[in-house]
């Protein structure tokens, strides 16, 4: 099963060096957007960008926008 890792970007990285195995690309996708609503919910930071997906050799296939809309 494919290893995915989940990083918090803000102009510098909170990187995720275990990660998680999930069974789809799909299902790391929605947890990115779980995350992200999660901190939009209980961090007053908006300088939080985004959460990016991560394969566990370092691709990035995926940004879920952290940041609160206008």
């Amino acid at each position: 099963m494919p290893r995915f890792h989940f990083e918090i970007v803000n102009g510098y990285t909170i990187e995720d060096p275990l990660g998680i195995e999930l069974p789809t690309e799909d299902q790391a996708r929605a947890i990115a957007h779980q995350i992200a609503e999660q901190i939009r919910t209980d961090v007053a930071d908006d300088t939080l960008c985004a959460v990016v997906v991560k394969t566990d050799s370092g691709k990035a296939i995926y940004t879920a926008s952290i940041r609160r809309g206008p």
